[in-house]
């Protein structure tokens, strides 16, 4: 009888691994669902803002408007700090922090509200949505590797027809073209406008290197209370700073209550907003971000219709249509 030698070894035989996605779906759609319901705060926020914009300084506005995150913030902190339950990360993401508020507050929410005084909330928000998503698109994919798919791009080019459309029927696009670049401020109102852009897709790339999560049980990087802290810290010193700086301390004070009502309101609005965008950081890419901001042209479309009764056309619809169709290209990106 033959037998094999007892030196001979046997090797079981390779077990396939098995394929799993590992990012699966409902990780990809967490930052998609918070992100959205952000996006639907600011919206409420800017709304309230706009109401301010040609009856109060836009210094003050921002410095109020900021504040409210801050003196909420915190007190959590200190508290959390002293009982020694307060997860402090390193100081390279304090500091990547404290640069993305700059970008988001200093840049991006101040140059906003001046865009709004000098252009208008219809045409203002289409011009910062088109930058943040471009510069976010190529930012995140230069400095974070992000993957620019076929579908990003197609969602990229849906997002920025739809803003045409409603840009161009609801605000007089074709007499606003015919103008002077350096006329009438238009030429000033745009750049802002587009810097603005610039500011937030800033801060989606540098929050999202800090924040970002690569699988949902990963603890969070950061808490929450810690970025909305910062940035809007430095909203608040630099708003009321320029303001105090023209104006006064006693006029701070001293505004009617009607501005107080909507500077305070909108900060609660935006609190809930920068709660939420930052979680949805933590699941969702730079450009994903930046793209389901755009879904505030729904709201206020709706908004303007409904509640201010600003007139419509067809081409606003087909505008809303289209960003309805980008956002839902956008909940299984990446």
């Amino acid at each position: 009888m033959n037998q094999k030698s007892s030196s001979e070894v046997v090797r079981p035989a390779p077990v396939a691994k098995p394929s799993f996605d590992p990012v699966p779906k409902s990780f990809r759609r967490l930052g998609f669902y918070y992100c959205l319901v952000s996006s639907l705060c600011y919206t409420l926020s800017f709304v309230l803002v706009r109401f301010l914009t040609e009856g109060a300084n836009p210094d003050w506005i921002f410095c109020v408007k900021e504040s409210v995150p801050v003196l909420i913030s915190f007190p959590i902190i200190l508290t959390m700090t002293v009982r020694g339950k307060y997860a402090w990360p390193s100081l390279r993401a304090v500091v990547l922090v404290l640069i993305a508020g700059f970008f988001n507050d200093f840049i991006g929410g101040r140059f906003r509200i001046w865009t709004f005084a000098v252009l208008g909330l219809v045409l203002s928000n289409p011009l910062i949505q088109i930058s943040t998503i471009l510069v976010s698109l190529l930012l995140g994919a230069f400095f974070l590797r992000e993957r620019i798919s076929i579908k990003k791009w197609i969602a990229t080019v849906v997002f920025i027809i739809a803003v045409i459309l409603i840009s161009a029927s609801r605000t007089g696009m074709q007499s606003l073209l015919k103008d002077s670049f350096l006329s009438r401020n238009i030429g000033w109102g745009i750049s802002l406008a587009l810097l603005t852009g610039v500011g937030y897709a800033l801060f989606y790339v540098i929050m999202r290197n800090v924040a970002g999560k690569k699988s949902e049980n990963e603890p969070a990087p950061i808490p929450v209370t810690l970025p909305m802290f910062l940035v809007c810290g430095i909203g608040t010193l630099t708003g009321g700073g320029f303001f105090v700086a023209d104006e006064s301390v006693h006029a701070f004070f001293t505004q009617p209550a009607t501005c107080w009502i909507y500077g305070l309101s909108a900060g609660v609005a935006e609190m809930a907003a920068f709660i939420l965008l930052n979680i949805g950081l933590r699941y969702a890419s730079a450009s994903k971000v930046s793209m389901i901001a755009v879904s505030q042209l729904i709201f206020l479309t709706f908004l303007g219709r409904f509640v201010f009764h600003e007139p419509t056309n067809l081409l606003v619809w087909i505008g809303v249509a289209l960003t309805c169709v980008g956002i839902f290209l956008t909940a299984d990106l990446d």
